[in-house]
């Protein structure tokens, strides 16, 4: 029997809505069954902002699969901007370019490559504790140490951040590796301290502290041992920086994407 999830599910389906509206709409534009020239320059420009996110989002990560959704917000809006200037040939030209980047879109989107890991990383660190016996605390917890290097705590720091499983700032005697529920925050350089998200606290001496916000605790079902999950979150990680440093990234992936969620 599949195990029930300590964390809630979302349906994956939701994030595609946006994307069906505006193929929709740019059909429609094509068609010239839209034809207020306002409502075709208001879209255009939502496109081409949601475009230029996706490509800061390119550029922090290094995760190239983030080309394909910033393409398809391109060409839908330049969908809208041919309409707009009643050139019918290039509107047919950028619809018929969005549609095969959406339908790559849905393809990176159900394979999971542009995800981000939150909810994965909380439901495994969540896996392995079994006690309820003690609550929330807000000091941070002392972890085992490592023995890893400078050098590969910050490749796995990069690894991290480009497949969206953790934020990490790289600092002269340590790596922090913030686990935020929206990294956007961090991207746009909205949120500049980390202390208010859970995060891991690698220091070059070897030394690992944990700490894990209330938010982040109370979005479990039940009341879990904090200490057994702080610790639980730490092995996680040192597990995952094993596996990156013996090139086996491809178990870590797997492995977060093979977590099911059940209502």
């Amino acid at each position: 029997m599949e195990k029930a999830l300590r964390i809630k599910s979302k349906n994956w389906a939701a994030q595609i809505a946006l994307p069906i509206l505006i193929l929709t709409c740019a059909a429609l534009a094509l068609f010239n069954i839209i034809n207020e020239t306002p409502f075709r320059a208001a879209a255009a420009a939502i496109l081409i902002s949601a475009a230029l996110l996706h490509l800061v989002f390119l550029m922090r990560t290094r995760n190239f699969n983030y080309i394909i959704p910033a393409g398809f917000y391109i060409f839908a809006g330049l969908t809208f901007i041919a309409a707009n200037l009643n050139k019918s040939f290039l509107s047919a030209s950028f619809s018929s370019i969005a549609l095969v980047l959406f339908i790559l879109f849905i393809y990176i989107l159900a394979a999971k490559k542009i995800k981000w890991r939150y909810r994965e990383v909380m439901e495994l660190a969540a896996r392995s504790v079994h006690d309820t016996e003690d609550g929330f605390t807000s000091r941070p917890f002392p972890a085992e140490k490592t023995e890893s290097t400078k050098t590969e705590t910050i490749s796995f720091a990069r690894f991290l951040l480009k497949h969206a499983i953790a934020f990490p700032m790289i600092k002269k005697d340590k790596v922090i590796i913030v686990i935020p529920q929206n990294m956007m925050l961090y991207f746009f350089g909205i949120r500049k301290e980390y202390q208010k998200d859970s995060h891991i606290i690698y220091n070059y001496n070897g030394n690992i502290t944990v700490s894990i916000t209330e938010k982040d605790y109370r979005s479990y079902n039940e009341e879990l041992t904090f200490d057994k999950l702080c610790s639980s979150f730490s092995e996680l990680f040192l597990l995952f920086l094993e596996q990156h440093k013996n090139k086996q990234e491809d178990k870590i992936i797997k492995r977060l994407n093979e977590l099911k969620f059940v209502m």
